[in-house]
């Protein structure tokens, strides 16, 4: 896993812009954990339930989110079952035993948790019961240009390719990560329905 930089607990991650392409990109299973930035923007959002945000007339916004790590998930099937107990095993492993090089917080209401399993990407928001599948929450344009526009050497080609290279190197071929998202988010992924946890938990 790749290294990623210090919490701050007042400015929230200084965010590795790859950890989105390398999700996205994964020729394995993988999963992304997005937590909200620390700006005033989120200070009602943050640690609220999914219930409580719809009561202040909000939804989950990806501009208010960071990537902050990434990793591989073992090979299992795309069900509901698989995807729930692999959520539950993330929920475990970031609150009892985090990885040594991740600097967020410890799973908790209002983090987001990407799943990409057998090459569907889901989004699911950890609520204070379980987790609510995020229908309509994408990983969207603008913040992968804005990804884009961190890594990118030539900032005359911010077009969905991160990374294409000078305009002086010849031109190849290269995978746009808007495309495979836009692959793996659209109408092409197989209906699914969203996994539902039976098991009450305390909110954090």
């Amino acid at each position: 896993m790749s290294d990623i930089k210090k919490w701050d607990e007042v400015n929230g991650v200084d965010e590795d812009p790859g950890h989105l392409a390398a999700f996205l990109e994964s020729a394995t299973d993988s999963y992304a954990i997005l937590q909200l930035r620390h700006t005033d923007d989120t200070l009602y959002e943050r640690f609220e339930s999914y219930s409580s945000l719809q009561w202040q007339g909000k939804e989950p916004d990806i501009d208010h989110y960071e990537v902050v790590y990434h990793g591989d998930l073992p090979k299992a099937p795309n069900t509901p079952e698989t995807v729930m107990a692999q959520l539950e095993a993330l929920y475990v492993q970031f609150n009892t035993a985090h990885p040594d090089d991740f600097r967020g917080h410890s799973l908790s209401v209002s983090d987001i948790v990407a799943l990409k399993v057998g090459g569907v990407v889901s989004c699911h928001y950890v609520d204070s019961i379980g987790f609510k599948e995020l229908e309509d929450f994408a990983l969207r344009e603008n913040y992968l240009k804005n990804a884009e526009m961190a890594m990118e050497d030539d900032y005359n080609s911010i077009d969905g390719i991160i990374n294409n290279g000078r305009k002086d190197e010849p031109e190849t071929e290269r995978h746009s990560v808007l495309d495979a998202l836009k692959a793996l988010s659209g109408a092409e992924q197989p209906e699914r329905r969203p996994p539902q946890k039976q098991a009450g938990r305390d909110e954090r």
